[in-house]
C-alpha cells in the first residue's frame, strides 16, 4: 500500500500541503479532485518523491522512503533529552493535577507544537533517527521502480523513437536485456494499437497517441502502482476518450491507480474512492456515489455545482 502520514509541503512561505494523511490499498482506484492550487499534484508527486515533503512520512509496502519524522513516533519523543528534561521540571508541579500519562501527553503536544526536537536535540537524537530509518527504510530508487508516473505533458524524449522511449528505462536499469525490452515494448504497442508507430519520433504523433505511449512506457517497468497527474488536461477534447479508455482497461485489470483529474465522469465511473482536496487538505474522502451524490463538505458542494453539468 501507499501510506502518507501527516504530510506537509512548503514552497518557501507558501504552505501547499497541510497535515495530509491517506492510505491507498492495493487494487484501489483513487481519484483526487479539487480546485486548482489545492495541492492535488503536489500530493501525487510526494508519493514517489518527485517532490520532497517538508514534514511527514511516505511508506510504500511498509518501507519508509522519506526521512523519519520524529513527531510521528512517540517512542522517539519520550526517549529524547528534551522530553526527559521537561518531565523532570513539570512532574512536581503536576502532582495532584494530572496523572503521569496525562502529563506525558501534554508534554508531547507541547514539543510537537514548538518543534523542540529539531531545535534542541543533538547527536543521541540523530542516532536514534538513523536507527529507525535503518530499521524501516529501503533503497528509495528500488522502491520507486514499482511506481509508474504519467505526466500532464507526456515527457517523452523527442530525440528517441517511440520504441527507444519504451526500452530506455528497463535496459538502463538492467531489468531486461535489449532483446527482452524490445519484445516487451512491441507487445505493449500492440496492446494499444500503435505497433506501426514504433520507429517514428514523438513529434509526429497526436496528443492522444503521445499520452498512450507515455502510459505504456510506465507499464514497461511492470509497476505495482500507477500515478496519473492530470493525464488528459493537455489534450484536445476529441483525444481524451482514447486515453481514458486505456486507463479504464488498466483499472479493469486490477492495477492500483491514483489519478489527479478534472474528468468528473471518469472519476465517478472508474474510481473506487474519491479524495476532494481544498486548501492543502483532504476535505472529503469516500466512494464516488457518496462524494458526487451526497457530498457533506460545503466547499465540495460548491465545487461540484460548478464542474458538473
Amino acid at each position: 500500500m501507499i501510506d502518507v502520514r501527516n504530510l506537509y509541503k512548503n514552497f518557501g512561505r507558501v504552505k501547499v500541503l497541510k497535515a495530509v494523511s491517506v492510505k491507498i490499498e492495493k487494487g484501489e482506484k483513487v481519484a483526487i479532485i479539487g480546485p486548482s492550487g489545492s495541492g492535488k499534484s503536489t500530493l501525487l508527486r510526494c508519493m514517489n518523491l518527485l517532490e520532497e515533503p517538508t514534514y511527514g512520512e511516505v511508506w510504500i509496502n511498509d518501507k519508509l522512503i522519506t526521512p523519519v519524522d520524529p513527531y510521528l513516533h512517540r517512542d522517539i519523543i519520550v526517549k529524547s533529552k528534551t522530553f526527559k528534561t521537561m518531565l523532570d521540571v513539570r512532574r512536581a508541579s503536576a502532582v495532584g493535577y494530572m496523572t503521569e500519562a496525562e502529563l506525558t501527553d501534554t508534554l508531547i503536544a507541547e514539543i510537537k507544537k514548538n518543534d523542540y526536537l529539531r531545535r534542541f536535540e543533538g547527536g543521541e537524537y540523530r542516532a536514534a533517527m538513523k536507527e529507525l530509518r535503518k530499521r524501516y527504510g529501503e533503497n528509495v530508487d528500488k522502491v520507486r521502480r514499482g511506481i509508474g508516473m504519467v505526466f500532464q505533458h507526456f515527457n517523452l524524449f523527442n530525440n528517441k523513437t517511440v520504441l527507444e522511449n519504451l526500452m530506455l528505462a528497463p535496459t538502463l536499469l538492467k531489468l531486461e536485456s535489449k532483446e527482452e525490452a524490445r519484445a516487451h515494448a512491441m507487445k505493449m504497442l500492440r496492446r494499444i494499437g500503435l505497433e506501426d508507430k514504433a520507429y517514428v519520433y514523438p513529434s509526429t504523433l497526436s496528443g492522444g497517441q503521445k499520452q498512450r505511449i507515455a502510459i505504456v512506457r510506465a507499464l514497461c517497468m511492470n509497476p505495482e502502482y500507477m500515478l496519473f497527474d492530470e493525464p488528459t488536461s493537455a489534450l484536445d477534447p476529441e483525444m481524451v476518450g482514447e486515453v481514458l479508455q486505456l486507463m479504464k482497461e488498466l483499472a479493469d485489470d486490477g492495477m492500483t491507480m491514483v489519478i489527479v483529474t478534472h474528468e468528473m465522469g471518469f472519476a465517478r465511473e472508474v474510481a473506487t474512492r474519491v479524495l476532494f482536496m481544498d486548501d492543502g487538505r483532504i476535505a472529503e474522502d469516500g466512494p464516488p456515489e457518496q462524494v458526487f451524490g451526497a457530498p457533506k463538505n460545503p466547499r465540495l458542494k460548491d465545487f461540484l455545482s460548478k464542474v458538473l453539468p
